[in-house]
């Protein structure tokens, strides 16, 4: 199994915000594709840097770097209404409706 790193991705009107809440990494992109994308290579430089690279001495420091309890806070409630609504697609909606006015007729 894959270790996966926690990420989340917002509209912010004029531009798309990235955040990788395991190393507090943070890119924008004009798309939503482009800031995922941005991301994704984004930490992956990140982690090349801190495991093999020149910032190596303080690998210890950069993999422990998270993001603030606020952060993952959102990250959570995002993840749970995400499950909620494909749970809602699966076992249907309530609604609740008006009952109709008289006079009734049977077709």
């Amino acid at each position: 199994m894959k270790n996966m790193l926690h990420c989340i991705v917002k509209n912010e009107g004029a531009y798309w915000s990235a955040r990788c809440l395991d190393f507090t990494l943070y890119v924008v992109g004009d798309t939503q594709e482009e800031a995922m994308t941005k991301l994704t290579g984004e930490t992956d430089e990140y982690l090349y840097e801190a495991i093999e690279g020149r910032d190596k001495a303080f690998a210890a420091q950069l993999l422990l770097r998270s993001a603030p309890w606020r952060d993952w806070a959102v990250f959570y409630i995002v993840t749970v209404l995400q499950n909620y609504r494909s749970m809602t697609r699966l076992m249907g909606q309530t609604f609740q409706t008006a009952v109709p006015q008289g006079p009734y007729r049977h077709a």
